[in-house]
């Protein structure tokens, strides 16, 4: 029996990936234990330092500050941990209760005449769930948001299902029902004050971008599906206030920040006519109105967690940087640009949306960056239009280096400030850009040399120390960590990325 089991484990190979992938996994984890570890202690000393930077001299040496602190520490939605735990054990014993009764009364025989019957079944869960939770526990936040869950599934499913199995394809259009699906999420978003409905909603959002762009039709009604725009500003009247009530950004404002981004980018890329021509005006507008929208409702964050969309959408500018800095790319880029060419109503719509989107991104720099006096980055900011506008004009000769000198004037400007303000986050984020440009320049020159040439190998991998050690260096000389620093004494009120 034990040989048995040796030849079961060791010459099975779906075992071998399996287990061998388990335990590169766990090292991996162990591994990121450390820099989890250091995140966790740098943030609590931006939160200390955001604390301070709020108080007067005078407050900081009284009695007052122990309280303060102890009132700030205090989440303002408080025990997420447990909440889940709650909703995860409530939604699992629904359902699970739901799957023993379907089991008990489920037929033999599946005919098409069941399929019609079993198709309203989820929509009955769901209004029994909704009416059972409103009944006993109307003024109970989790009941409220597990009805709210178990509503807008099961009567999306029972849409969607219908629609398919009742032959509405034939006279009614797809992209209508998913804006009733998606109506019917915002009823319950405002009349249960639902969070779980609304990332649902999101979901949704993103989910019908894509699948709209694959099934319709190329006729008139083509540019119905770009109206799933209006319902991603829809839900901003539901959250916008939350946001700028919040006195910090917890769990769930950061997963609505993930959901939105999402959204948003699913919408860009599969319900604008970026394939005829418009993806880089896209970009330009949608990359940068997504960091000011990070910037404006989620710079107060105290944690590198709570930033999401402004972290991704940093890196989708510099993702940018580095793909039109590589000639082919650059002409790529270059030979998709189609602002007059290919015109169609849906291509008129697209630009509409477009202008919509700017108009909304300088309302937003405007009214919360400006007037709450928010940092922002402008070098970061104005980057996609730099590239379009060079892409747009100039040969690759001279666009494809122009950004790359742009990205290195980014990532020295990002070490600049970083060292002058002693930011970790800062000065790693302004060091992967200029390693990462160098790097792809590099071998750009040399790479197919680099390939059959041991000399030159030796010479690039000589180059690449002396690069590393003088960075080393010039980081040590500008930031000693070791020795007191003259600046121990001063307080920054956060960092901008």
């Amino acid at each position: 029996m034990t040989s048995s089991l040796l030849n079961l484990f060791l010459y099975n190979s779906d075992f071998i990936i399996v287990f061998g992938s388990v335990t590169i996994s766990v090292i991996f984890y162990f591994l990121l234990l450390p820099l989890i570890q250091s995140l966790i202690v740098y943030d609590k000393k931006k939160w200390l330092e955001k604390q301070f930077s709020s108080l007067s001299q005078d407050q900081i040496v009284s009695d007052d500050l122990k309280q303060h602190l102890l009132l700030a520490a205090e989440p303002e939605h408080g025990y997420p941990i447990y909440k889940y735990l709650k909703f995860s054990f409530a939604t699992l014993g629904i359902l699970s209760f739901f799957g023993g009764i379907l089991l008990l009364i489920w037929p033999d025989q599946f005919s098409a005449d069941t399929y019609d019957k079993v198709v309203f079944l989820p929509m009955l869960i769901g209004l029994a769930v909704y009416f059972v939770c409103q009944t006993l526990y109307k003024n109970h936040g989790l009941w409220r948001e597990i009805s709210a869950l178990f509503l807008y599934i099961g009567v999306s499913a029972t849409l969607l299902m219908a629609y398919e199995n009742f032959d509405f394809v034939d006279w009614f259009r797809m992209d209508f029902l998913c804006f009733g699906i998606l109506a019917l999420g915002l009823f319950l978003i405002h009349h249960l004050n639902s969070i779980i409905a609304s990332y649902i909603y999101l979901i949704f959002v993103g989910v019908f971008a894509v699948f709209l762009s694959l099934v319709t039709e190329d006729n008139w009604l083509s540019f119905m599906p770009q109206m799933l725009w209006v319902f991603i500003g829809f839900i901003l009247y539901y959250w916008l206030p939350k946001l700028k009530v919040a006195n910090d950004v917890g769990p769930r404002e950061s997963i609505f920040g993930v959901l939105f981004f999402v959204a948003i980018l699913s919408l860009s890329m599969f319900q604008l006519s970026g394939a005829i021509g418009l993806y880089i005006p896209i970009i330009v507008v949608v990359f940068p109105g997504l960091y000011i929208f990070s910037r404006a409702y989620f710079s107060k964050s105290s944690s590198i967690f709570g930033r999401p969309v402004e972290i991704l959408s940093i890196l989708l500018i510099v993702a940018l940087g580095f793909l039109f800095s590589n000639d082919e790319i650059f002409t790529i880029g270059q030979d998709s640009i189609a602002l007059f060419e290919g015109y169609s109503f849906a291509k008129q719509i697209s630009y509409f949306i477009l202008v919509g989107l700017l108009i909304s991104t300088f309302y937003l720099f405007s009214e919360e960056i400006e007037v709450n006096e928010v940092s922002v980055n402008h070098k970061l900011l104005w980057f996609p239009l730099f590239v379009f506008l060079v892409a747009y004009i100039l040969p690759v000769s001279i666009g494809a280096y122009l950004v790359w000198f742009y990205l290195l004037w980014l990532g020295y400007d990002y070490v600049r400030s970083a060292l002058k303000s002693h930011s970790e986050l800062g000065l790693f984020l302004g060091v992967s850009i200029l390693n990462g440009a160098f790097f792809f320049r590099f071998f750009d020159f040399f790479g197919e040399d680099m390939a059959g040439d041991q000399t030159v190998t030796s010479i690039s991998l000589i180059f690449w120390g002396v690069f590393y050690i003088g960075l080393v260096l010039y980081l040590r000389e500008r930031w000693t960590v070791t020795a007191p620093s003259d600046n121990e004494n001063t307080i920054d009120a956060g960092e901008i990325l």
